[in-house]
């Protein structure tokens, strides 16, 4: 009997001794008595060590099973593959199109994406499809990230259907690595143009043999400083070719060097927090703060308005940017400490409205901006009720700037008061924090909020939570007869003290 203890993962063997000491007994040994005490001793040995033993395999077995999950598929090849690394913004992303050959005699049902050790740690999405018949098919991604004696990451992507022996399938993985592109140098003066440097892999990693591979950069512009050259490699205009490599040994590595001009909008969000307010009287209130931090090439020196003024482009700058909000989108304010900011306009489409932010001053390297937008939108729009039962489906996180990256996020939800059995469902992993209860006007038993966390944060994860619960719809009218009692027991007052005095 083996009782496996989850908070230590200890092992408790325990009830073969007993059990040999029942077995002799009913083989006619009735006591400890009738054994000599040397015999007894050795009794007591074997069973300890026929305990251990098999608890040694018990462990073994389960290893084994818990490590077969994950293991590596070494019938699996790369026939073919081409790689697209998109260099031109300050998230790097990467698409990888691997035709898979299994040639195996079982079925693989999954295979394994491999990360440089460099990126591991700063991957923030990760996305497969295959298309079959004309029709795209979502795979499903592992969200923890294994690693191998490198240091390499290695994350487990379930296929669409087994793929059979001698078959093959060209899948797609797309990955975002915000982080990986720094300024070099990391200082530069307010005229300066900024230079950035990616390093990377000249190779697909892969834990499968590869027969040919190629490597497509995309860079902002054509002016490179330098780069590396793993021949066969060359360079068109604004794009570099890697490749073909042919005959690719599994976790092959080689370091690529680009060194290249990047003036884009180095922006990052250092924390943010969504708040949401559903009230059930047809409003839903969305407020969003931001701490705005540029990750550029640091301002070298003093900032001079005259000199920004006079030459306003060719810097890495920024001086505004837009953010997409729901087209129901109404009564919007943009905001900070000092009060309403007026340098934005707003611009209303039918699928959407466009809200163009220009903070107080224009944001170099290291500088950072602190503001806060909201917004109202209809309640009938985002919140479907069944009887008392309730759902309400919204965005995650909402489009602030293209290629956004959020370092830090909290998206907090305020429901009505009297909700019972929340529950939330999120299209990936976060960390739901205690429940807790706001008290506002007219409340008298708090209403709960939902606080979800999460960080490293793309575009990619604009997406839609669901989040479910009950309410009494009598419960609607507590507030109105709170106000209607308070009035009432005021005129009886009044007219008390009146006829009183």
């Amino acid at each position: 009997l083996v009782h496996f203890c989850d908070s230590s993962r200890a092992i408790h063997v325990y009830g073969w001794q007993s059990a040999c000491v029942r077995m002799l007994r009913h083989l006619g040994v009735r006591s400890k008595g009738t054994w000599q005490s040397s015999s007894w001793r050795r009794l007591r040995l074997l069973s300890t060590m026929i305990s251990l033993g098999v608890s040694s395999l018990l462990v073994a077995f389960l290893v084994a099973c818990a490590a077969g999950k994950d293991a590596i598929n070494s019938n699996l090849m790369n026939r073919e593959v081409t790689r697209t690394i998109d260099l031109r913004t300050h998230i790097v992303h990467s698409s990888t199109s691997f035709t898979l050959e299994n040639h195996g005699s079982q079925p693989a049902s999954s295979f394994h994406y491999a990360i440089d050790a460099a990126h591991a740690k700063t991957v923030s999405h990760i996305g497969a499809t295959v298309t079959a018949e004309g029709k795209e098919t979502v795979l499903t991604v592992a969200e923890e990230i294994g690693s191998d004696s490198s240091g390499a990451g290695l994350v487990r992507i379930n296929l669409a259907s087994p793929l059979a022996s001698r078959q093959s399938v060209t899948v797609v993985v797309s990955a975002a690595f915000p982080g990986v592109v720094s300024p070099y140098p990391s200082q530069i003066v307010q005229s300066e143009k900024q230079l950035v440097q990616f390093t990377g892999n000249h190779y697909v990693l892969s834990p499968y043999k590869t027969d040919t591979q190629k490597t497509f950069v995309n860079l902002p512009n054509k002016n490179v400083e330098s780069m590396t050259r793993l021949q066969p490699a060359g360079v068109n205009e604004d794009k570099l070719t890697y490749g073909p490599y042919e005959n690719v040994a599994p976790m092959r590595s080689d370091e690529m060097v680009v060194h290249y001009e990047n003036n884009s909008p180095f922006l990052s969000i250092a924390d943010m927090e969504r708040s949401i307010e559903v009230s059930h009287w047809g409003n839903i209130a969305v407020e969003e703060t931001l701490d705005l931090v540029h990750t550029g090439a640091k301002l070298k020196g003093s900032f001079s308005r005259y000199d920004f003024q006079r030459t306003p482009g060719g810097s890495s700058s920024v001086q505004s940017f837009k953010t997409v909000l729901p087209a129901a989108a109404r009564d919007v304010y943009y905001r900070d400490e000092i009060g309403n900011i007026s340098t934005s306009h707003l611009l209303e489409k039918d699928d959407s409205v466009e809200l163009e932010l220009r903070p107080r001053f224009p944001l170099f390297g290291g500088w950072r901006t602190h503001y806060y937008i909201g917004y109202n939108v209809p309640t009938y729009e985002y919140l479907m009720r069944a009887g008392n039962q309730y759902k309400l489906t919204m965005r995650v996180v909402d489009h602030v700037y293209d290629d956004q990256h959020i370092q830090n996020y909290r998206l907090r939800i305020t429901l009505p008061e009297g909700c019972k059995n929340i529950k939330v469902s999120t299209p990936y992993s976060m960390k739901e924090q205690p429940r807790s209860l706001l008290y506002t006007y007219l409340d008298t038993f708090g209403r709960p909020v939902v606080t979800l966390q999460k960080s490293n944060l793309v575009q990619d994860h604009i997406q839609d939570f669901v989040l479910t619960y009950e309410f009494q719809s009598t419960l609607m009218l507590q507030e109105p007869l709170l106000v209607v009692g308070f009035f009432y027991m005021l005129f009886i007052t009044v007219i008390i003290s009146t006829y009183i005095f």
